[in-house]
């Protein structure tokens, strides 16, 4: 490298280290605007072939998985490809709309606040004791819920997520922040035998990730397998609840309307979950819809509104067929509230469960 290069690398280095620290001097999170405009420049240099991959992948919600329409686990790779980035264009890299815990504090804040409550229930008080514990987080995304739990907890969390570029976003950050000692990331299948030995982990949990479960029983009964006697495991996910009418024409439209808006492929109702974490040997203890009053939509609009400057942008950086995709986006969004206004399907259903010895 020659002496002007390794200058004007030096430069640059430097400028954008002064202005990060000017940034952060003023209030701005460096990172979340780093982080957005990777996602935006992403979106805006996206080739056809990407877009029509993605735009494919809406096959996925065409009914569940025994509907045999060619759907399989590419769609489902194809589908975050996109949406990672739209989700990190607000205030979504987690890739989850938490329970409402708290009506005065905002999306990022209620997915810390339900992360420590689901850390609580499955043993965990988030108080940095738990150096010991082995924990596992099935359907990891970018793992920064494992990450979480991580510094909460003191305990290593294993991860594992069926996408490559999701895990690999994982294992970079995880070193950045320097967590890469008590958390480690593979990629795996959920509807797979898990790459572990019986009995390693002292708790486990998933956020919004087993809607991609083909056998209810059979994942659970895997997931009995890999915990200790006596561990507990926190499911928090779409169902349909008691009010879904599967005869009414309005509460079917929403709900459909809702599943690529989500990412959900299955419409298990909640007593399923509860049946097939039962058949599999686990104790139910715990099942109810996680949110203060039973309802996610104020967060759900209040993400609805750092978007429309997104749209406003499409116009004129973004692919013309990305203005199609972002109002299909915006009117399943519309369909979500409503499913929540009626109390017929939520995101927000927490149902924790125990391997025996059960506690008293």
């Amino acid at each position: 490298m020659s002496l002007a290069v390794k200058t004007l690398t030096t430069l640059s280095s430097t400028m954008g280290s002064t202005v990060e620290y000017t940034l952060t001097l003023l209030g701005f999170d460096t990172y979340r605007l780093k982080t957005r405009a990777k996602s935006f420049w992403a979106l805006a240099t996206m080739t056809e072939t990407e877009i029509d991959s993605y735009l494919g992948s809406y096959i996925l919600f065409d009914g569940d998985w025994s509907n045999d329409n060619g759907k399989n686990y590419s769609h489902i790779v194809d589908y975050y490809h996109v949406i990672n980035h739209l989700c990190a264009m607000g205030n979504v890299e987690k890739m989850y709309i938490p329970p409402l815990r708290d009506p005065a504090v905002g999306l990022v804040a209620n997915q810390d606040l339900y992360e420590e409550k689901m850390m609580a229930d499955i043993g965990l008080v988030p108080d940095g004791t738990h150096k010991t514990k082995k924990v596992l987080d099935i359907g990891c995304g970018r793992g920064r819920i494992a990450m979480h739990t991580a510094t909460a907890t003191g305990a290593t969390v294993e991860g594992i997520n069926l996408d490559p570029s999701q895990i690999d976003n994982a294992r970079h950050y995880s070193v950045k922040i320097g967590l890469g000692d008590v958390t480690n990331f593979r990629v795996g299948n959920l509807n797979d035998k898990l790459p572990f030995p019986d009995e390693t982990f002292d708790a486990s949990y998933e956020v919004q990730a087993f809607t991609y479960m083909k056998d209810k029983v059979a994942v659970f009964k895997e997931i009995y397998r890999v915990l200790k006697p006596g561990a507990k495991f926190s499911y928090l996910d779409w169902v349909l609840l008691d009010n879904y009418d599967p005869a009414n024409p309005v509460h079917v439209d929403h709900v459909n309307r809702t599943m690529p808006f989500i990412g959900a492929v299955d419409n298990p109702r909640y007593q399923e979950i509860e049946a097939a974490m039962t058949k599999a040997g686990f104790r139910v203890l715990l099942s109810e819809d996680a949110s203060i009053g039973g309802h996610q939509g104020p967060l759900i609009n209040s993400e609805r509104k750092t978007y429309w400057w997104l749209r406003s942008f499409a116009r004129f950086f973004l692919p013309r067929r990305f203005i199609k995709m972002l109002r299909r986006l915006r009117e399943d969004a519309e369909s979500f509230v409503e499913a929540d206004r009626l109390r017929i399907a939520t995101t927000s259903y927490q149902i924790v469960c125990q391997k025996p010895p059960f506690d008293k």
